[in-house]
């Protein structure tokens, strides 16, 4: 007699719309081996609790583990260590030979961030447990053993033998922490899961005590706007003033707001700074910005005094950083590389290297110091910065052009390039204009640097409009008198090769320059030749 076929799994939709959790788990599981992604692992870690609800602990922890069923994993991990180290010790032997999940990874990276046992005596359970370490892939896991290493003190026995396991697997972890992009096909998977999960689980009526909960849910979530107005409803009860200005702000994208609700928004900001920002508080400047109740752009305090940097070390992967959208200042590292920086989408300054950069999917905007001969070849790669559109670098004259004639140049929306300009002539520099009408970037900006520490400068800004002409905008920054006359002739050289050129015989010029000395007379005159207009 033939042997029954075998059952075949259901497909992803179809277990999430049949709302099959454990087997939407299954295929998140796949989905997640194939290509390890923070986004994939929250939702893994999200369905084991929700699994884990409806489980007892576990009567005979190996038993159960034995089985392998990933719908117990949430469970078995919370529960391993409740014997000591000595019985963890075959656990975490079994749990070696259980399929890749990021919920191993990140079971183990808390216990490098936040050692349990810390004895000679407890060594072989660290022994047991760098197997596990040494196969981690979920990014926020690798992130969270690094930053622990940072925080060790070699001077102390337990700290410096954990150190050494961590440096033993260093380049896999670097490698593990710097994920690419979410495929459109998981993107669109995750979005049908999570819509299918919140109809599954309505939100019930809020209580005072649902005010952390609610928190969670926005921090994860950020651009959910329900969870922010049910928060603000818990928070106004309980007199936080983030409860107010949630409500405030949430309004305003409805309406504009009276004068007296503007000028309460700006009491609250000014009067509960601390509050709203926790620890963040310390390492940024004043102008911070709020969206919706939650800091959304923020610069971090800039200065080379330790206690400074270590405080902003500290606050890396703090959950109030998961709404920040735009981010300035070096010092960046630990903060923009932790996995809580999901609405990260802008960047200035950042200490990051480029080329990890180039991998973020949701970087919209980015600015960098320092002019870098690899954005040559990473403006050639069609996968790099996929979803950049605003960009201000530096850049030296002699690869500039190739860097402008690059698949990434062809769909910015705005680009500035800062050149380099030393000496009398700008020639090289210059040379890069007749290139503009050639180029599909609809605001082009070539700004000639004399001196970037005090940003003595000027620029050609190119705006092109809908009709396909050009808006040409000249200007200057302040700078001494030896320097105008320089940037005189940089922008007298860079106004008749315009005159030149065909297609800007009808665009509008437009001045605006902060020129001192005489040498803004000559400016104003060829401007003037040249039907040019000061800008209001």
């Amino acid at each position: 007699m033939p042997a029954a076929p075998k059952k075949k799994s259901p497909t992803l939709e179809e277990a999430t719309n049949q709302g099959d959790w454990a087997g939407v788990l299954e295929n998140l599981l796949t989905r997640w081996r194939a290509a390890p992604h923070t986004v994939l692992a929250e939702r893994i870690v999200g369905l084991g609790k929700k699994l884990a609800r409806d489980l007892p602990a576990p009567k005979d922890w190996d038993a159960l583990a034995e089985k392998r069923d990933a719908a117990t994993l949430t469970t078995l991990l919370a529960a391993l260590l409740d014997k000591g180290s000595v019985k963890a010790r075959p656990r975490l032997e079994t749990l070696a030979d259980w399929p890749e999940d990021p919920r191993i990874d990140r079971w183990v990276a808390s216990q490098f961030a936040d050692p349990p046992f810390t004895s000679t005596g407890a060594r072989p359970f660290w022994t047991r447990l760098a197997p596990l370490a040494r196969r981690i892939r979920d990014a926020q896991a690798a992130s969270t053993v690094l930053k622990a290493r940072k925080g060790y003190d070699l001077k102390d026995d337990a700290e410096a033998f954990f150190a050494g396991h961590v440096d033993r697997i260093r380049a896999w972890l670097d490698a593990a922490s710097h994920e690419g992009a979410l495929s459109a096909a998981d993107h669109k998977a995750i979005i049908h899961v999570d819509a299918e999960m919140r109809e599954a689980e309505p939100v019930a009526p809020p209580k005072n005590g649902d005010a952390e909960a609610l928190l969670a849910r926005v921090l994860a979530e950020p651009g959910d706007d329900e969870a922010r107005a049910v928060l603000a409803d818990v928070l106004l009860e309980q007199g936080h003033p983030r409860g107010e200005l949630i409500a405030l702000q949430l309004e305003a994208t409805r309406r504009k707001l009276t004068a007296a609700e503007q000028k309460r928004e700006r009491e609250l900001l000014k009067n509960a700074r601390k509050e709203l920002l926790g620890p963040l508080d310390e390492v940024l400047k004043p102008d911070c910005v709020f969206t919706r109740g939650f800091l959304s752009r923020a610069a971090l305090k800039q200065g080379n005094a330790k206690a400074l940097q270590s405080a902003i070390q500290k606050t890396s992967g703090h959950p109030l950083w998961a709404t920040v959208e735009h981010l300035e200042g070096g010092g960046d590292y630990d903060i923009t590389t932790d996995p809580v920086m999901k609405s990260l989408r802008s960047l200035v300054n950042s200490d990051v290297r480029t080329q990890d950069l180039a991998k973020r999917p949701g970087l919209e905007s980015l600015a960098m110091r320092g002019a870098l001969d690899q954005w040559v070849e990473l403006a050639q790669d069609p996968s790099a910065f996929p979803a950049l559109r605003h960009l201000d670098i530096f850049a030296f004259h002699y690869w500039a052009a190739r860097f402008l004639d690059s698949p990434l140049v062809s769909r910015l929306e705005r680009l500035q390039l800062r050149i380099y300009v030393s000496g009398p002539s700008a020639a090289e520099a210059l040379a890069l204009i007749p290139l503009v009408p050639k180029l599909k970037v609809p605001d082009l900006t070539f700004r000639l640097v004399r001196n970037d520490s005090k940003d003595w400068s000027c620029g050609f800004r190119f705006v092109r409009g809908a009709d396909g002409r050009h808006e040409v905008h000249l200007f200057t920054t302040a700078m001494n008198q030896p320097y105008e006359e320089l940037v005189r002739d940089d922008l007298l050289a860079g106004l008749e090769r315009i005159d030149r050129l065909e297609p800007f015989k009808r665009s509008k010029l437009i001045l605006d320059h902060r020129l001192r000395s005489n040498a803004r007379h000559e400016v104003l005159r060829r401007v003037g030749e040249l039907d040019g207009v000061l800008a209001e």
